[in-house]
């Protein structure tokens, strides 16, 4: 009440809406065998996810997650700090001496079991590229290099629910150990080029279909897709209540 007694009506305004936000009930779920969404991390990210909806219809995007990510860690105890581009490529927050990878998704078509990383990683080396021989040589050496940029790779996915009413969203971690199977393809997994000088290659993990790693020639960027939800873990799934902001 003090703090209000300096604000104008506007400033005001917010506030209530931010309070009318954390009056809505969210509802949580957590995995009991996670080790992330422990000592207060899942409670500060959900109240971060509340608050961006008390003023926003939209899903939480990358750089909204990785400062919220890096909020929530610190109000766990725990040490973290957002990377450098220059000196951590793939990395985007370090956590306890942890070099964590985060993404989102939130199209609106994306599947409920299958993951895509959309952009792993940036891939102008793929012009070179004419054969299969040519792919064999270059994606999985170069998938190799950008995974060492980091530890653990997580993505928090965001799914309208209740009629646009509410956003749930699951935090996944994709295992880092099932992605560096994409570094023991050969010339045989990739497809041939095609027009667009693109390609393709189906990777297993543990003797089942886990991704494809797609090889895109018009954008030069590689995307992961098809990646297997029921091969990853669920941290945790937060429902959270959208406020319209046509009341």
């Amino acid at each position: 009440m003090a703090a209000v007694r300096d604000l104008d009506d506007a400033q005001v305004d917010l506030l209530c809406e931010m309070a009318d936000a954390f009056g809505r009930k969210a509802d949580t779920w957590e995995h009991p065998d996670s080790d992330l969404v422990t000592d207060g991390f899942g409670s500060s990210m959900v109240n971060r996810l509340q608050l961006h909806h008390a003023t926003s219809e939209e899903k939480f995007n990358k750089t909204s997650f990785e400062f919220a990510f890096k909020a929530a860690s610190r109000f766990a105890n725990r040490r973290a700090e957002k990377t450098v581009a220059h000196t951590f490529q793939g990395a985007d927050v370090v956590v306890d001496g942890v070099r964590w990878s985060l993404k989102t998704e939130g199209a609106a078509n994306m599947s409920q079991d299958l993951i895509t990383i959309s952009k792993f990683s940036e891939a102008r080396w793929i012009r070179d590229c004419v054969t299969q021989e040519d792919f064999a040589r270059e994606a999985p050496a170069r998938i190799e290099r950008h995974l060492s940029e980091y530890d653990r790779v997580l993505t928090l996915r965001g799914f309208y629910v209740q009629n646009h009413e509410a956003v749930r969203y699951d935090l996944v971690e994709i295992p880092h150990a099932m992605l560096m199977a994409a570094t023991q393809l050969t010339e045989r997994d990739f497809s041939p080029r095609t027009g667009a000088g693109s390609s393709r290659a189906q990777v297993f993990y543990e003797g089942k279909p886990a991704f494809t790693v797609s090889l895109d020639g018009s954008v030069e960027k590689v995307t992961l897709r098809n990646i297997q939800v029921s091969q990853c873990m669920t941290h945790a799934q937060w429902t959270v209540p959208v406020l319209p902001l046509d009341d």
